[in-house]
């Protein structure tokens, strides 16, 4: 750490510090969070099918607790298939935080709230533990932990909650450093422990933490860390290897459903448009890009991928900052300025000769920022006669700095073996280097990496690759905190922690969207759908209408809310929403449409489908009546068994081949 920072690694966190930031974090989630965190029982970020499908997701392992453990995964939804829990997220991590608030309010709205905005002061929380097991002081650590919690890439995300709840990532990563470092036993068990945690609460978070992970070791292993893998699984045990069994267990389901059901990930709409990685709704960002009329990057952005000004500018000084080093004297150094412009422009006739390649290969290279073009070349001996200038200039230098291959590469050597040994616990260039990982796993073409590894088998349960920023936001996070920590590393205790003070506030200030805009929401259940929860279990239902297929937000709202219409009973329903749609229900839904007809009785009967619920209500206007007349028509196929407000429940059996009228 070039001995600007004392190196802190190992020691105790105080539990005075973890209370007081842990405070802090809850506080800010208040006021940033604002007004959702006022009427966090009947309001959402957003009301779409997602939301709902998150609110299903909860209540479903909420019950899936108690009536049945060992089954989980075979949820109600897509009747007649099994494991359908593993169509999506399963979140039981995080269901076990909304447990007590579903059976004591029975408000699932509540229930996923408080997970969500939970997630803030557990993200931060995390981080600053991280932050200073890898050797960062108490004030550089809470500010890393705030820009981890809310920076917008990831605390905008707080109406995703398969993606805000990632707070055993760092926790994870905390573990795994006190393990390498000193090679404790406890500490690997501890990793082994939050890997399964997060497993339980998010598989994204889980594919972020492995490859973290993954990157960690490497990185250590590559500067000369012995691998000894032997002592590492027997360090393991059977402790870990049990604490990690439940999240090998849980793999199984969705094992088995990519290979029944399909569930991989493609390229199709991989990419991102690189204006949002300028997109922020705060307030700070929106002023500043009111004073580009013509960009409109918020009004484009696919996604809030701006991290912040101050941030990035603490980060950079990690890297960038150091103390001055006295001048080195000897037979290959150049005087520093002809040095250093040797350097340029060497490396400016490498890039001129790698753009020219490019060029020769696949032609003319046009970068873009929205309608903002940042570089442009279409000509390829243009670039070679650059290639070839830049080399002339080089050759007009040698009398001053001469190449001297040999020796100096020799030197290279010896100094890449003592930065290789200097930076094996260097938590800078760690979490430098992850950042960018895995900003280049974030980003679109023609740079994007994402196209060759996307069918890895942990990377392919990733849909968007863009979501690698709230990986990149820990990386950053903890840089930002070093940064503070290297900044003022010779300033008094006192000044210190007022400088701490206003950056903080600074923080808060380029962070703040409040208030955020939120949208009343209720879940309700129609009485049609309560009532059978008396009759006989176990049974299958569906409900009609479905809208037009080709709405496409219509029809996935209509699921969803038949699947909360579930919760009532939690029987088996046909209906589903999640990140696939098997091809059965695809064409069911279709023949639904015509319900009732020959083919969509004759393909629920056989589905096992018990009772029919018709909401009257939701026709089109006028239709209803058409429907009703078709129903006398099946009188033999469908027994009217209740009448509640706006909705009929229907039972369903086939009958004799000469009993339905036509």
């Amino acid at each position: 750490m070039d001995g600007a920072v004392p190196h802190h690694t190992g020691t105790t966190i105080p539990a005075d510090d973890i209370r007081l930031v842990a405070f802090l974090y809850a506080a800010l989630t208040l006021v940033l969070a604002y007004p959702l965190t006022a009427n966090p029982a009947g309001s959402v970020l957003s009301a779409s099918p997602d939301t709902s499908l998150l609110m299903w997701i909860l209540s479903w392992d909420t019950h899936a607790f108690t009536h049945q453990p060992l089954s989980m995964f075979d949820a109600n939804i897509y009747h007649p298939l099994r494991h359908t829990l593993a169509f999506a997220e399963n979140l039981i991590g995080s269901a076990l935080i909304a447990a007590p608030i579903l059976w004591l309010t029975d408000n699932a709205v509540l229930a996923m709230n408080v997970v969500s905005l939970l997630s803030c002061a557990l993200c931060g929380l995390g981080a600053y533990v991280l932050a200073r097991r890898v050797g960062m002081g108490h004030l550089g650590a809470t500010l890393g932990g705030l820009v981890f919690a809310f920076s917008p890439p990831r605390f905008f995300r707080l109406g995703q909650l398969h993606l805000t709840a990632v707070w055993w990532l760092p926790f994870g990563l905390a573990s795994l450093h006190a393990y390498l470092d000193g090679g404790r036993r406890r500490d690997l068990w501890l990793f082994a422990a939050f890997v399964t945690l997060q497993a339980l609460s998010s598989g994204h978070g889980t594919v972020f933490l492995a490859l973290a992970a993954m990157c960690l070791v490497a990185y250590r292993v590559v500067l000369g860390e012995p691998v000894v893998f032997v002592r590492r699984l027997r360090d393991l045990g059977v402790p870990g290897a049990l604490l990690l069994l439940p999240a090998a267990l849980m793999l199984l389901p969705y094992r088995s459903v990519q290979a029944e059901v399909g569930l991989k990930r493609s390229l199709v709409d991989w990419a991102i448009d690189p204006t949002s990685f300028l997109a922020s709704p705060s307030h700070l960002q929106g002023f500043l890009l009111s004073l580009l009329p013509n960009a409109h990057i918020n009004e484009n952005a696919q996604a809030y991928l701006f991290p912040g000004y101050l941030p990035l500018a603490l980060a950079a000084a990690a890297v960038l900052w150091r103390r001055k080093k006295p001048a080195r004297h000897g037979p290959l150094q150049a005087p520093a300025s002809w040095a250093r412009a040797a350097l340029v422009l060497n490396l400016a006739a490498l890039s001129a000769l790698a753009i020219s390649v490019w060029l020769a290969v696949t032609g003319p290279i046009k970068m873009r920022m929205g309608t903002t073009v940042l570089f442009s070349a279409r000509s390829a001996w243009r670039a070679w006669l650059v290639f070839v200038l830049f080399v002339a200039l080089r050759v007009a230098f040698l009398g001053r700095a001469p190449f001297a291959v040999r020796p100096r590469l020799r030197q290279w050597l010896s100094a890449c073996h003592q930065w290789w040994s200097a930076r094996r616990q260097n938590a800078v260039t760690f979490y430098g280097l992850l950042t960018l990982v895995s900003l280049w796993l974030s980003v679109g073409p023609p740079i994007g990496l994402w196209p060759l590894v996307y069918w890895l088998p942990v990377l392919n349960f990733i849909r968007v690759p863009s979501r690698f920023t709230v990986l990149a936001m820990l990386g950053l996070a903890v840089l930002a905190g070093f940064g503070f920590d290297r900044l003022s590393a010779r300033v008094a205790p006192g000044k210190r922690r007022v400088l701490a003070l206003v950056l903080g506030a600074l923080l808060v200030a380029e962070f703040a969207a409040a208030p955020l805009a939120t949208v009343p929401y209720r879940v309700e259940i129609p009485a049609a759908d309560r009532w059978l929860d008396g009759q006989p279990k176990p049974f299958a239902v569906a409900e009609v209408p479905l809208p037009d297929p080709m709405n496409a937000g219509a029809t996935e709202r209509r699921h969803t809310d038949y699947m909360l219409h579930s919760m009532a009973h939690w029987q088996k329903t046909v209906h589903g929403y999640s990140g696939i749609r098997p091809a059965l229900h695809e064409n069911l839904y279709l023949q639904l449409r015509n319900f009732p007809d020959d083919r969509s009785l004759r393909d629920l009967t056989d589905l096992g489908v018990g009772y029919v619920v018709v909401h009257t209500d939701l026709y089109p206007p006028g239709e209803w009546e058409a429907v009703q007349q078709r129903i006398r028509l099946f009188e033999a196929w469908l027994q009217l068994e209740h009448v509640a407000g706006e909705g009929r429940v229907y039972s369903l059996r086939r009958p004799p081949a000469s009993g339905m009228k036509r």
